[in-house]
């Protein structure tokens, strides 16, 4: 018996083609895709994620699954890890679109550099993909620069402009109140090196300095440093009135926390994402009492829709709910509000149905820029509120048509 051998190129491009939809052939289970850091520093992101996307899920399938050609069909999620590594992310994709035969992919579910490596693959496969939690502007700039190449894929979460919008206004509003007077108009960032914090950071930049502010220091250490004090000891000596941190690793900000209080610097703090993380409050203590941070766009001790949520993850996994898992469950119920609403796994259905999305979640309200295929943020859609911790809880203190407590002087800088 003779062996067919295909040549290498060959072999390249047949994987490259986009994965035809057979007619008249039975759908067994509509399959999800996904990509997340499910192990590695931030792992913890990773697995709220997917179990928020578990339990959205099992929702659509104990209603029937979602309808593809007038019949119910089942809804079965397939999960890849990353690592948080762009190279793996890319690896993880190819996995699940080619093997696993995925009908969409959310990928990456966490990470902005992961998603910008992936994103080509939703041209490359003809397959209908998402982003969950990446907030980079780079991925909205390449998708505006190019809509044609980037048809397929949309991002389910707000610009890291959103960030750097709410960090500037607090501290715009807490002047204007008389709560904070700098005097220098000094500000410093410490930030991982990763989309995600350069973004943010970059951003926040250019808002405080087109108001007079002088960035003063802006350090970059890798994902998941636990050792600041060499930064901070400079810092002491620069002593910015204003220090921004930005860091997915929650064990990164407990650290920060209490090495910025043994050395006893003084500088207003204002933190993004890790104290979304209940184990930033426990694992800071008193060293995080007082710091203002964002985004509070969770909380079930608040709001009712948030407790609903957060009993669902308790009763099927023992967890309390984070924002990570009100993002998983978010994200997963539009890619599934998508697939019913076209009614077929064909991809081109599928993209008309997302690009009109018009999603009440448990964050807010997704609606889609046209322009950049990316969701919109502000009070008619994803808010970004500020909070403050306090007695081991955080309070909504920006803006004050949501705040919940008004913001009082952080504890070191008395």
């Amino acid at each position: 018996m003779k062996h067919i051998r295909l040549h290498p190129a060959l072999l390249f491009a047949f994987a490259a083609m986009p994965l035809a939809v057979v007619p008249g052939l039975a759908q067994e289970a509509v399959k999800i895709g996904v990509t997340g850091p499910f192990s590695g520093p931030a792992a913890q992101s990773g697995l709220a994620l997917r179990q928020g996307m578990t339990v959205a899920a099992d929702e659509w399938n104990a209603k029937g699954g979602v309808t593809i050609d007038g019949k119910p069909v089942k809804v079965e999620i397939l999960f890849e890890d990353t690592q948080d590594n762009p190279a793996q992310g890319v690896s993880a994709a190819q996995k699940l679109i080619t093997d696993n035969r995925v009908n969409f992919l959310i990928g990456d579910a966490f990470a902005s550099s992961v998603t910008i490596a992936e994103m080509d693959l939703a041209d490359q496969y003809k397959i209908p993909m998402m982003s969950c939690e990446p907030v980079s502007g780079a991925i909205s700039a390449k998708i505006e620069k190019d809509p044609q190449k980037y048809q397929y894929f949309w991002k389910a979460d707000f610009n890291s402009q959103g960030y750097a919008a709410t960090i500037f206004q607090t501290y715009a509003s807490l002047i204007k109140g008389g709560q904070f007077t700098p005097a220098k108009k000094t500000i410093a960032f410490l930030i991982e090196d990763s989309d995600y914090g350069r973004s943010i950071a970059g951003n926040a930049a250019d808002l405080f300095k087109t108001d007079g502010w002088n960035v003063i220091a802006s350090n970059t250490v890798p994902l998941g440093s636990t050792n600041f004090n060499s930064v901070l000891t400079k810092l002491s000596y620069q002593n910015p009135e204003v220090l921004i941190s930005v860091f997915t690793a929650v064990d990164s900000g407990v650290a920060l926390s209490k090495q910025f209080a043994e050395q006893g610097l003084t500088s207003s703090q204002f933190a993004i994402y890790y104290p979304t993380q209940p184990a930033y409050i426990k694992g800071a203590g008193k060293a995080g009492e007082g710091l203002m941070w964002a985004p509070l766009t969770f909380d079930a001790t608040q709001r009712p829709a948030d407790k609903v949520l957060d009993e669902k993850i308790r009763a099927k996994f023992n967890s309390t709910a984070t924002t990570d898992h009100a993002y998983g469950h978010d994200c997963m119920s539009i890619a599934l509000s998508a697939v019913n609403a076209a009614g077929t796994i064909t991809p081109d259905a599928v993209v008309k149905a997302l690009a009109a999305t018009d999603y009440n979640g448990t964050l807010g309200r997704y609606n889609f820029d046209q322009k950049n295929h990316t969701a919109q943020y502000g009070a008619a859609f994803i808010p970004i509120p500020a909070a403050q911790i306090r007695d081991g809880r955080s309070v909504i203190i920006w803006p004050e048509t949501v705040a919940t407590a008004k913001y009082q002087v952080q504890p070191w800088m008395k």
